[in-house]
């Protein structure tokens, strides 16, 4: 398969690195807009703690779900439903190098929508009552974020552009699950310009670091999705040693080379969404001889821009 094609498989892409060994280098980049998720100040923070919904667990122990995933409501009428994007998974971490040093990451593939070097965002709607004194979204307890977009539909992102929905205090949570029930009620909404990246994965899906997947909702159906926090609509680069392409057109990838990478959490213009680059060498290099972004760009390799991006957020160190 041709890099072209790659890049219109968005549908259930995490492996794409993996499956490849592809490893990256970093060479000298221009700078990158944006900023790191630590950036925001603690009020931010509060907010995106504020924003987490009630992970599968906790609405199995609550009895709201069956082993099947389905529920029913209290007239025992309308049946709840998970969101079928496949079957469950088991989010593997992935090793790469950053200037040297280990780094793990999950790669979440290729779902985005994007316009390299940018991602484009799809809207996710939070509820609230309102601003307390101190200006913080007073969020409605027991209501789960809604979506209108998921894996496999148009204009579908693992980028999500936050917007407040201000309810009354009679407001009964969940009572809306789906966007254009929301939009009939014309309720206020407010857009406070933050960005969170949270990828849709299947129901009952497991990460290996044991981070738990929050519900929301689509459509009037179950969605679940792990919480990396605040991210800028940018990918950054991630470089991929090949020795060439075969006679499809496929790079034939470097057995071994992990990917390497130039930024991490913390660091200005971070991003958990990484634009691949090529990283040309010849067939006596040998795997991860290479491990920083300087080496890369001291080595004078030819560098091939790809179309792809792929949603690699890194696990900081402990």
């Amino acid at each position: 398969m041709r890099l072209d094609e790659l890049t219109e498989r968005r549908l259930d892409r995490r492996s794409v690195l993996r499956t490849f060994a592809i490893g990256g280098a970093g060479v000298a980049a221009a700078a990158i807009l944006g900023c790191s998720s630590d950036d925001d100040g603690e009020d931010d923070a509060m907010m995106e703690e504020s924003m987490t919904a009630t992970p599968t667990e906790e609405a199995m122990a609550e009895g709201s779900m069956t082993p099947t995933g389905t529920a029913m409501s209290d007239d025992g009428m309308m049946e709840v439903h998970d969101h079928d994007v496949g079957e469950a998974k088991d989010f593997k971490l992935v090793h790469g190098w950053h200037r040297g040093d280990d780094v793990t990451y999950y790669d979440f593939g290729m779902n985005s929508t994007v316009n390299p070097p940018a991602v484009v965002p799809a809207p996710i709607w939070a509820f609230i009552h309102g601003m307390d004194a101190d200006g913080n979204p007073m969020f409605v307890e027991g209501q789960h974020n809604i979506v209108d977009v998921a894996p496999g539909d148009d204009g579908y992102s693992d980028l999500w552009l936050v917007n407040l929905v201000v309810v009354p205090e009679d407001y009964e949570p969940d009572s809306i699950t789906s966007a254009a029930d929301l939009q009939a009620m014309s309720y206020e909404t407010m857009q406070p310009g933050i960005m969170v990246n949270c990828p849709i994965v299947p129901a009952g899906s497991t990460l290996e670091s044991g981070v738990e997947l929050t519900q929301g909702w689509y459509k009037g159906a179950r969605v679940y999705y792990p919480d990396f926090g605040m991210n800028p609509a940018v990918a950054i680069p991630i470089w991929v040693f090949a020795t060439g392409m075969d006679a499809n057109g496929d790079p034939v990838f470097v057995d071994g080379q992990h990917n390497i990478i130039d930024a991490i959490p913390g660091d200005e213009g971070y991003s958990d969404f990484w634009h691949v680059r090529l990283v040309m060498v010849d067939e006596s290099y040998e795997a991860n001889s290479i491990t920083s972004a300087q080496a890369v760009a001291d080595g004078g390799f030819e560098v091939v821009q790809t179309p792809l991006v792929v949603n690699c957020p890194v696990v900081p160190r402990a």
